[in-house]
């Protein structure tokens, strides 16, 4: 890609580094004076970090495959600093808010030099194009495997038990004589092997006396409760208990797959919900009516990098596997959101190439999309999300400042 903002004036490099040298030192007096905000500056560059290697994927891909790379930057907007090696100029720019790596002859409408015609990316064979354009997404996925696979090695994976983790104040279970840590064994005489057979169960007995067995200390006890119904909700009062376990190496390298695929989605399930009718009437109450029923809550809207930051930070605490986690997550997102098909996504470019070669195929000549034909839809594209960055960008703010 290109930066949008390439043509912004420059900036005196030696008051840039000066000025980055000095942020950087903040930062780090910052961290010892409130060690909280260590986490919150991990979360932060490794943002950075991902986006980068993203955008690493596709100049390494792009070198390989024999195309020419130009560009390789941090930030976008006034070069603060950079160098040259070889034909590849890298450096820092202005604004923190990515990266991108530029590739000569991403589209049939940009003039490139004679000479170098036969390294742009849109005379590469098509599996190059396709190696170039998925390596950054490739990358993502690899750092979510290798963030999931750590976790699961290093801390163990999180899964319910049918033991009781908390027994609410005068409910009909702590006048049955619950305690947290009692282990479900059956409700009305129906055996519980998993904590998703509770519900049900205790929906069906609502208002009506019922045993339940539980096992205290080796010993099992049948106490009797009444499930009660509040708001036409049936509830007994309890929770379950959260047990975590770690995994052996071998089962974890079958299992980390499992876990991103089960958060693929439920990612793409969120952005459906998000992008839906539905959804976008939600999402518009949400930003014009803070607080208004029918709008989203503060734990189900999107967040921009700001809020990503802010939250995460509260979110993950000062656990080093929340943060991985954080980060695994936000990997698959990005993995995602970049495959959408639509320019100028990855997702995008590649059903530009697929379609090209096929065309191509079929015809028994060179086709060629006029990409000029697909700008209606690209800047509508571009245009939905400037909103949808501003709009999280101003709740993320509005939450900060209200303290929500």
């Amino acid at each position: 890609m290109k930066d949008p903002l390439g043509d912004a004036p420059p900036v005196d490099s030696r008051r840039a580094i000066l000025g980055v040298s000095v942020a950087i030192a903040l930062f780090v007096v910052l961290i010892f004076v409130r060690p909280s905000m260590a986490m919150t500056i991990a979360i932060a560059m490794g943002l950075i970090f991902t986006i980068m290697l993203h955008e690493a994927g596709h100049l390494i891909a792009a070198k390989r495959g024999g195309m020419k790379a130009t560009e390789f930057f941090v930030g976008f907007g006034p070069r603060l600093w950079s160098f040259r090696r070889g034909e590849t100029e890298y450096g820092i720019k202005a604004i923190p808010a990515g990266g991108y790596v530029r590739v000569i002859g991403m589209t049939n409408l940009e003039e490139v030099e004679p000479e170098d015609e036969a390294r742009t990316y849109r005379s590469a064979p098509y599996k190059r194009k396709m190696v170039m354009i998925l390596a950054g997404v490739t990358v993502n996925l690899l750092l979510a495997y290798l963030f999931t696979f750590a976790i699961l090695v290093g801390r163990g994976q999180d899964s319910v038990s049918t033991r009781i983790g908390t027994v609410s104040a005068e409910s009909p279970a702590q006048i049955a004589g619950m305690k947290p840590g009692d282990r479900l064994l059956s409700i009305g005489g129906v055996e519980i092997s998993d904590w998703d057979a509770v519900s049900p169960l205790v929906r069906a007995a609502a208002g009506k006396p019922t045993e339940i067995e539980i096992e205290r200390d080796g010993v099992t006890r049948t106490l009797i409760a009444t499930p009660e119904v509040i708001d036409g909700v049936v509830r007994i009062g309890i929770t379950a208990s959260i047990e975590t376990n770690r995994v052996p190496v071998i089962t974890a390298v079958g299992r980390s797959a499992t876990v991103i695929v089960r958060g693929a989605g439920q990612t793409v399930t969120a952005l459906g919900d998000i992008i839906s009718p539905s959804g976008v009437s939600r999402y518009t109450k949400t930003v014009t009516s803070p607080g208004a029923k029918g709008g989203f809550s503060e734990n189900e809207r999107p967040r921009s990098v700001i809020g990503i930051v802010a939250d995460g930070g509260s979110l993950v605490g000062n656990d080093f596997w929340g943060l991985l986690g954080l980060l695994a997550a936000i990997n698959v997102f990005l993995a995602l959101f970049n495959l959408i098909p639509l320019l100028p996504f990855d997702g995008g470019h590649a059903v530009v190439a697929t379609f090209e070669a096929a065309a191509s195929k079929i015809r028994g000549k060179r086709v060629v999309i006029d990409q000029r034909h697909l700008f209606p839809v690209t800047a509508v594209v571009i245009f939905m999300l400037l909103m949808l960055g501003l709009s999280t960008m101003y709740l993320d703010l509005r939450s900060i400042v209200s303290g929500t």
